[in-house]
């Protein structure tokens, strides 16, 4: 597999811009950037003013035609990068990791930044527990101008161990905050290009489900939101139909979970299926989204809202989206706590 760890396949002399050859560092930083010249010196200070000082970037300029070079070329001393043709973000990550060697991996995206204690704390986690693999945290989403938390453990989660029935219910791993052990992802591999989005999600969990990971519960960075982002740009039947693939991947990948890890995957793939059917019985595509109605109830055989969606397949598109519009209109005007509400389960 292309995303398969092969340490020094990324530098290629006809498209290495600079590469120091003599790094010692403790921690890589790897950066992917995509025409990001009006926010990557913002997040390569973010590195720059960590208290832990043992860390070097890796940057690699994936088909920039804006002034992204150059702000790679300006901090040089403290950044190795490349450029190539435009592949991805999961490539320019994947290509990012072959290029350094140290023990600990962290992830920036050149959107977003990270607090002055992150890597000091996180890295302090690793050394104070060898079983742990991968260690992230809360971050912060900053959107227009506008700040606010994003994610934390679901209630009732332990803040390390083996966590990966929890991780496939709901992802509270984001990039920006993740510093891995090198040796895990020679071990389990690195990102999958094949995805274009879920990539990271998909990683994550091939982790968790071999290793223990650490969720420190205060916020270590910020995840600055952009109108021209992929997450913004990506067709949501796209960015659904990859969420499917990408649960897919890890079923496939991962043998050895154990019967609730299991039952956890099957009931996210479940949820993923009938995310997906439903929207394209949304847009019209009855017929697209029988199967995937019926893989949902596969997944889940009490999937009543996929039964019923699978139903209202066979009816012509107007009728089945009044009915689906009544419905709405109902559950809006039903007062909160009345049990008919309860009986019907949310909104789709």
């Amino acid at each position: 597999m292309e995303w398969s760890f092969t340490r020094g396949d990324a530098i290629d002399a006809a498209d290495s811009v600079s590469v120091h050859s003599q790094i010692r560092s403790r921690v890589d930083v790897i950066v992917p950037c995509h025409n990001v010249g009006h926010v990557l010196q913002r997040a390569l200070d973010s590195v720059f003013a960590q208290t832990w000082v043992n860390w070097h970037v890796y940057a690699v300029d994936d088909g920039s035609h804006d002034g992204t070079l150059q702000i790679l070329k300006n901090n040089q001393s403290h950044c190795s990068f490349v450029s190539q043709t435009r592949a991805g973000a999961a490539a320019a990550r994947n290509r990012a990791i072959r290029m350094s060697s140290s023990p600990f991996v962290a992830f920036l995206d050149a959107d977003d930044e990270w607090l002055p204690t992150k890597l000091e704390r996180q890295i302090a986690a690793l050394e104070k527990d060898p079983s742990i693999a991968l260690v992230c945290s809360r971050c912060s989403v900053s959107e227009s101008g506008m700040e606010r938390y994003a994610n934390s453990a679901l209630p009732g989660i332990p803040n390390s161990g083996r966590l990966f029935q929890y991780l496939v219910r709901e992802c509270f791993v984001f990039t920006p905050t993740v510093v891995v052990r090198r040796n895990c992802l020679e071990e389990i591999g690195l990102f999958n290009e094949s995805l274009p989005v879920s990539e990271d999600f998909n990683l994550w969990l091939r982790i968790a489900a071999r290793r223990n990971i650490c969720f420190i519960p205060d916020v270590l960075a910020v995840i600055n939101k952009r109108p021209g982002s992929l997450s913004a740009c990506i067709d949501p039947g796209k960015r659904l139909q990859t969420g499917v693939y990408s649960l897919q991947d890890v079923q496939a990948r991962c043998l050895s979970l154990t019967s609730t890890e299991a039952r956890s995957l099957h009931g996210a793939l479940a949820q993923r299926f009938y995310f997906y059917g439903a929207y394209l019985l949304s847009v019209g595509e009855n017929r697209r989204a029988r199967p995937q109605l019926l893989s949902a109830i596969h997944q889940r055989h009490t999937h009543w809202r996929a039964m019923a969606k699978f139903g209202l397949s066979y009816l012509p598109y107007r009728i089945s989206n009044l009915l689906s519009h009544l419905r709405k209109m109902f559950l809006r005007r039903v007062p909160p706590g009345n049990p008919s509400r309860l009986a019907t389960g949310r909104a789709s």
